[in-house]
């Protein structure tokens, strides 16, 4: 309606304002109206002085205006919309018709018998006409009426696509649920990457401290078998010194006359004796140790003992100190407030000891878990029996005990 409404004002707009026809070669007058240049011609045929607006009879001093050439292009195109719009109605008024006529005709004819088709055949579904349906191997069929089997079909159909839709919302259901299994895998390797990662920097730092001691031990027996190396050499050589000045003297002395060899025997003998009591040092034996870094024992055999040993702690608020805070039962925080309810109302919880007891409790055997702490300050970890007193001050404060036995 709105647009049939704006064609109406734009036909009305584009009309002559003296002929009512459409603009023909246009012509705009200085008070902005328009109208045709054949038009206005008529109008003024016997006027010489005063020249009026045929539309609001305002004086123009120009006998002969300025044709409007756009405008009478605007003119042309709106007179092609107008035509086409008028085209399409009578063409959707006899498609209406043309439906209008199937409709009253029955949807069709019977191919065979170029009879209406009004019945449909329940058992072989498929459309009939009376002559059809008259027929012996429709005679003993569930035949009813199109509208009631077209209504009836249309119920049926209705169900199905309730059926389909709930299917589609449980798998659409299924899909989200696999969405965050998805995510929540994939966030559990990440973390496990990163600890992983953590894990490796820490063993790789450990083992740098462990190569600078070992390089340090090295360097030291490597500074004491050097200094002992010189010691034993400057012994060697004095020695060695003494021996040949001896024998020197005493292939002088085979080269002497037999008295002057008789006259110094005596000297001779003496530093033979003094070479004889010379002690050669033996040559040092080192036996070499084999350095190697020792791994702290969280890296040796961690993975069979974290499957074997390692249970999952939480902690018990039941029993812990009012002045700990107790969240997603497996993290303890200090609060001065008082974060826990009064031990009168919780038998169990310590109140001596800033402390929080874990669960479930053991009775025995080798168990494994693993306790993150932050900030500073002094605590201490371990297990203790059921009937740990929870209101007497012990000689060392503790600050978290992570298991229990009952």
């Amino acid at each position: 309606m709105a647009l049939a409404a704006s064609l109406a004002e734009l036909r009305a707009e584009a009309c002559c304002p003296l002929c009512q026809a459409f603009l023909q070669e246009p012509v705009t007058l200085e008070c902005g109206h328009n109208c045709c240049g054949s038009c206005l011609q008529q109008r003024w045929e016997h006027l010489h002085d005063v020249l009026p607006c045929p539309v609001c009879l305002h004086p123009c001093t120009d006998g002969h205006p300025q044709k409007n050439t756009q405008l009478g292009d605007m003119i042309d195109l709106v007179q092609q919309i107008l035509c086409m719009r008028e085209t399409n109605s009578v063409k959707d008024q006899e498609e209406e018709e043309n439906e209008e006529e199937e409709e009253e005709e029955g949807r069709g004819l019977c191919e065979r018998h170029l009879q209406a088709l009004s019945l449909f055949c329940e058992d072989d579904l498929e459309l009939l006409c009376g002559q059809c349906a008259a027929s012996p191997d429709h005679r003993a069929h569930n035949l009813t009426p199109i509208a009631e089997a077209a209504a009836h079909h249309r119920a049926k159909i209705k169900s199905l696509l309730w059926l389909l839709e709930e299917q589609l919302e449980e798998a659409v259901r299924a899909l989200e649920r696999n969405d965050a299994e998805f995510t929540e895998l994939k966030g559990q390797l990440k973390l496990q990457k990163q600890n992983v990662t953590q894990e490796g920097s820490q063993l790789a730092q450990f083992l740098r401290k462990q190569g600078c001691s070992i390089g340090k031990k090295l360097v030291r027996r490597k500074s004491g078998i050097y200094r002992h190396m010189l010691k034993t050499k400057e012994q060697l050589s004095r020695e060695a010194c003494t021996v040949k000045e001896l024998l020197m003297a005493l292939q002088k002395a085979c080269l002497q006359a037999d008295a002057q060899l008789l006259q110094d025997a005596g000297s001779l003998h003496q530093a033979w004796s003094q070479c004889q009591s010379l002690g050669f040092p033996e040559a040092p034996s080192w036996e070499h140790k084999r350095e190697s870094p020792s791994l702290p024992p969280s890296y040796i055999g961690l993975d069979n003992m974290r499957d074997k040993f390692q249970v999952h702690l939480i902690l018990d608020p039941e029993t812990a100190h009012p002045d700990l805070l107790i969240s997603h039962q497996t993290t303890a925080s200090y609060c001065q407030e008082g974060a826990q309810p009064s031990p009168g109302m919780r038998p169990r919880a310590f109140t001596s000891l800033m402390a929080v007891l874990g669960a479930p409790g053991f009775g025995g055997g080798r168990h494994f878990w693993q306790v993150e702490i932050r900030g500073l300050g002094v605590w201490c970890l371990g297990v203790c029996t059921e009937a740990f007193s929870r209101d007497t001050r012990a000689r060392r404060p503790r600050a978290m005990a992570a298991g229990r036995c009952p």
